[in-house]
């Protein structure tokens, strides 16, 4: 990405400038060192270069925005439970259990200066997360889903933060992101073969450059592949090892 159309960017949605680079973005913290989505794997990934945090939101019962893939417990946790059945103190008491709230990620984000790429899982948590954000004044933050209708619904409510659209393989991502009003199209292609780059043809760039949309790639964390996706003219990559975004990027400087 241009330095110019990095600031076109961060100016129009109130993002730190200049945006001379793809950013960093650490998908679910740095979760290939530290458990996803916790306040520890989200310091970590700052401390490895990441300028953004990929976040998934969950709601509690009681309506509480919390910071997780799954609404099941069993698989990060081993907790045979769902959070959506669980009021939010109840939640923050279970033994070995480490799901933070939205907003005490958020606070952290503010914290290290980092921004927020907020992925929706449930519905309700579009306009929770946009008002933790906005009663902090904190405006580095994208929020998207693959469910259309959460985004459509943010958009045509006026939320002022960029949203993403993300596309699953076969999808037309332009089409996806005018269908629901998105600002952002991400790609989710990281299982499209050995070189996935190529799926992102200059034709796409070429699409979403002349309809006014950013790209954001998938969580990528093979070095070659890596190497060849920081050149291309994106908002930002996502990655479980943020470190080699960051390595990749300096040695394409």
């Amino acid at each position: 990405m241009s330095v110019t159309a990095g600031s076109g960017f961060a100016q129009r949605f109130g993002w730190p400038a200049p945006l001379p680079r793809p950013l960093a973005i650490g998908h679910r913290g740095a979760s290939a060192h530290m458990r996803e989505n916790t306040l520890a794997s989200f310091a970590r990934a700052s401390d490895l270069g990441a300028e953004m945090w990929e976040l998934d939101v969950q709601m509690t019962r009681d309506g509480v925005p919390v910071v997780s893939h799954d609404d099941h417990l069993l698989r990060v946790f081993g907790v045979d439970a769902h959070i959506s059945a669980l009021d939010a103190v109840e939640l923050a008491g279970m033994a070995g259990v480490e799901v933070p709230t939205f907003a005490e990620v958020a606070a952290l984000a503010r914290e290290r200066s980092a921004g927020l790429y907020v992925e929706l899982k449930a519905g309700g948590a579009g306009p929770a997360a946009w008002r933790e954000l906005d009663s902090h004044g904190q405006s580095f933050a994208a929020l998207g889903s693959f469910d259309t209708d959460f985004v459509r619904k943010l958009r045509e409510a006026g939320c002022p933060f960029p949203l993403s659209v993300l596309v699953p393989l076969g999808a037309d991502p332009i089409a996806a992101a005018q269908a629901c009003g998105a600002d952002i199209v991400h790609l989710c292609w990281e299982r499209g073969g050995e070189r996935p780059q190529e799926l992102v043809t200059g034709e796409l760039m070429e699409r979403a450059r002349d309809t006014g949309l950013a790209v954001v790639l998938w969580h990528e964390e093979r070095p070659p592949v890596i190497s060849e996706l920081v050149r291309l003219p994106v908002l930002g990559i996502c990655s479980d090892r943020p470190e080699l975004l960051r390595s990749a990027m300096d040695e394409a400087a």
